[in-house]
């Protein structure tokens, strides 16, 4: 069982949970927003990972618009401690869009990671087969281990979560940049990828998405791996400088996610969320 695995999950937007959470209060952020490029690829037909509605690309996520990303960064630089790190995944298109926006508020932009997906993907023009993951810096931290190249070669997740990102493939990202018993959050975390790549290498975990389904299946992800719930993860991780997700009181607008280990996603039980019918394989990734 890890040794510091613990977490607390929430249901939310993204933007406003962080801006519930207190200053310098995480040692790393990674995410994967649902970008907006996302729904012209599937206009396109280029993707089959996403399907319908006018305004999102599926039952799980709302897409996340371009005008919004400097604002995300505003509270990922507040949230953040210093000398700390901040991965963001996206696709080409949208690098060339949140780069200045990251760096208009004070991240230092150090390069794309490539994550080589080793098997082809959708697409007319070079088909795609890699992901980017763009790698920002607020002060000045050393990357735990110099050795690693900037090509990440970790296999697609073939069956799950729509978008899910392969564990291993977070490990290596999470402990380049923390240490042992510092905390991970992701304000997209849809099925808690990063959280369960967290409690495997003993750091603590707190996320947020705006899909109860996410949200169930994250916390099913979540205790799988032996990692125990936090009545304020941010606490727990901050008793030095006396910090709370529940010192401001406007953060309890938010209610922290409160289920039985044995609750059932509806992912795990073949439903989408919320229509409650089956998914189909083009949801998959």
């Amino acid at each position: 069982m890890p040794k510091e695995a613990y977490f607390q999950l929430f249901r939310a937007d993204a933007v406003e949970w962080l801006r519930r959470l207190p200053d310098e209060c995480v040692d790393l952020v990674v995410t994967d927003p649902p970008y907006e490029s996302l729904e012209k690829h599937r206009a396109v037909g280029t993707t089959t990972r996403l399907s319908q509605s006018k305004s999102s690309s599926n039952q799980w996520f709302e897409i996340f618009p371009n005008s919004r990303f400097e604002e995300l960064f505003v509270e990922v630089m507040r949230v953040l401690k210093q000398d700390r790190h901040f991965y963001l995944f996206c696709d080409a298109e949208t690098m060339f869009v949140v780069k200045p926006l990251a760096e208009k508020v004070g991240f230092k932009f150090w390069k794309p990671l490539i994550w080589d997906k080793r098997r082809i993907g959708m697409g007319y023009h070079y088909r795609a087969r890699y992901e980017c993951i763009l790698f920002f810096e607020k002060g000045k931290r050393r990357l735990n281990d110099l050795g690693i190249a900037d090509v990440l070669e970790v296999p697609r997740v073939s069956t799950g979560y729509p978008t899910e990102k392969p564990v291993p493939l977070l490990e290596t990202l999470i402990t380049q940049s923390t240490e042992e018993g510092e905390l991970v959050a992701d304000p997209f975390m849809g099925s808690a990828s990063a959280g369960v790549a967290a409690a495997l290498t003993d750091r603590g975990f707190v996320g947020s998405d705006l899909s109860q389904g996410s949200v169930n299946l994250a916390f099913e992800r979540m205790t799988s791996t032996g990692a125990v719930k936090s009545d304020d993860i941010i606490a727990d991780f901050n008793k030095g400088n006396q910090l709370s997700l529940f010192s401001l009181l406007p953060y309890l607008e938010l209610e922290g996610i409160s289920m039985e280990t044995d609750a059932e996603s509806s992912w795990l039980a073949g439903k989408d969320d919320p229509a409650g019918e089956a998914l189909s394989p083009e949801h998959l990734v």
